[in-house]
């Protein structure tokens, strides 16, 4: 019987789709950061921002198969380049900014709170553990109201790797003191979610939602898997096992 139950976000318990590609995107960001006496034309902007993600992934290769990037980190090479610097609490916030100007729509799946109340009713520890940026998923999970179910969380802008590297997936349950036979996991993705927990020895049950990759198939398959997208079929797969 599976005592800890672990959840990816994005995709699995929240419905998000964000912009940041766009143009008016960084034009607003750019307008932000003439107000500290940063000043980038967009094209420069952008380059400047995924240059400096690029710097983090190839520096992080070093100890990582899969390395995340830190965007607080890049808020502060952003000001760097200008010869200017960023106190940590303001590339936080400017991060967080960028968030906003980006963010179309956010909510919470249907069934999602029914599926976490009946675990939880049941005795079951639950766990995040996501690829995401925690300067502004943090808030987000708050603002949905998720957080008070969840025993402990981790993201992977924390931990500087990312899923489906099992090094993420190790360092929840030794935070924790999770047992991999008494744990199962709960994702979308076919690679980072599937491939990533089978990497990492965990059962995995696949939630094909409407966000998952299409023509995309995990390597390995997973014990479960639950088609649609209903959430509320984890409880009926799995409070028994």
């Amino acid at each position: 019987m599976y005592k800890n139950f672990i959840f990816d976000v994005y995709g699995t318990l929240v419905d998000i789709r964000t912009n940041e590609y766009e143009e008016e995107t960084w034009s607003k960001l750019a307008e932000t950061l003439g107000f500290y006496g940063v000043y980038y034309s967009v094209p420069e902007l952008r380059e400047a921002y995924f240059s400096s993600c690029e710097l983090q992934v190839t520096l992080g290769k070093k100890q990582y198969s899969c390395p995340e990037v830190d965007v607080v980190e890049v808020f502060r090479h952003i000001f760097e380049n200008k010869n200017k610097k960023a106190a940590l609490s303001l590339a936080t916030h400017l991060a967080q900014q960028f968030r906003a100007f980006s963010t179309e729509y956010i909510c919470v799946f249907d069934g999602v709170t029914e599926t976490l109340n009946k675990l939880k009713r049941a005795g079951k520890k639950l766990y995040i553990l996501s690829n995401a940026q925690s300067c502004f998923t943090k808030q987000e999970i708050a603002k949905l109201g998720l957080r008070k179910y969840f025993n402990g969380v981790m993201y992977s802008s924390d931990e500087g790797c990312a899923k489906p590297d099992p090094a993420l997936f190790k360092r929840l349950l030794d935070k924790y003191g999770l047992k991999r036979n008494e744990c199962v996991y709960i994702g979308n993705d076919p690679i980072t979610d599937v491939d990533g927990a089978h990497n990492a020895k965990i059962d995995c049950l696949w939630l094909k939602t409407a966000d998952t990759q299409q023509n995309v198939q995990p390597r390995f398959a997973p014990k479960y898997t639950v088609n649609g997208g209903d959430i509320t079929e984890v409880t009926r797969l799995l409070l028994k096992k």
